[in-house]
């Protein structure tokens, strides 16, 4: 009889701990979260690895790490200190755990976002800027990321509702710097945000890459990148993305897997 009574207080013990840990969970789906999802909280600050028009509100930050390959890592620090701007660093390498020596990029990258029109009912939000900031391993000998900075920038953002929840087309154009003078051309990409839920996304880049030339980093142009975005709080959201789906990479190399952990707050 003792231990009956023993067994029943622990089941009730395991299924009250079991009903908190629901509720804890659908507390979480009451309030805005992160940046992804029907009940976003802020507005994502790239498709995949290319700018969308969204920008951080006044008086907060971001900080952003990418995982990549190589055992790479790379931080960006971004800050809004009035209305419409944002202004950060950002710094990486590679061979960052393990024994290997480790090896910078050469110089930090610079990132300015400028939104000149918010988003309206008929208009979408445009937004100007400038990142040096590439994604993937730095090259020293080729002075240039695995995947190129977006340099200047011109993008575009606009969100719909539908029965499926929040949809997102974004798209623009930019001129990156880190390609030899002579093959610098503008060059185009867009992409699309699906909400999942109240807190999931799935985003979709298609990257021109008119600024590589072939046989150096990728044997083809066009890069399809997809990201599957999660927030776990008020503040942060992860991602898992996978960069080149179109394995146009040189060598055939496969799709590249790469984690994202977004931080955002206010001063």
């Amino acid at each position: 009889m003792f231990g009956s009574e023993k067994i029943l207080e622990g089941n009730k013990i395991i299924n009250s701990s079991f009903l908190l840990i629901i509720l804890f969970i659908f507390s979480l789906d009451l309030n805005a979260q992160g940046s992804s999802g029907e009940k976003a909280r802020y507005e994502s600050l790239y498709i995949v690895n290319m700018p969308t028009a969204g920008i951080v509100p006044k008086y907060s930050f971001s900080i952003y790490s990418n995982i990549f390959e190589n055992s790479g890592l790379f931080a960006e620090i971004n800050a809004s200190p009035f209305s419409n701007f944002n202004m950060g660093l950002s710094f990486g390498g590679t061979n960052i755990l393990g024994n290997g020596e480790v090896t910078w990029q050469s110089l930090p990258g610079v990132l300015i976002r400028i939104r000149i029109f918010d988003e309206s009912l008929g208009f979408p939000a445009i937004l100007i800027g400038f990142n040096s900031q590439g994604r993937g391993s730095y090259s020293a000998d080729l002075k240039r990321f695995q995947n190129l900075s977006p340099g200047f920038f011109l993008t575009a953002s606009k969100s719909y509702t539908w029965k499926f929840g929040s949809l997102a087309f974004h798209g623009g154009i930019n001129y990156s710097l880190e390609p030899l003078p002579s093959d610098r051309v503008p060059n185009y990409y867009a992409g699309l945000e699906q909400s999942l839920g109240n807190r999931g996304s799935v985003n979709i880049e298609y990257n021109a890459t008119l600024d590589e030339k072939p046989g150096l980093i990728m044997d083809k142009r066009g890069l399809l990148n997809l990201a599957l975005r999660f927030a776990f709080t008020q503040n942060m959201t992860v991602e898992l993305q996978f960069i080149d789906l179109f394995n146009h990479s040189a060598g055939g190399q496969r799709a590249v897997r790469r984690l994202g952990i977004e931080y955002i707050d206010s001063f």
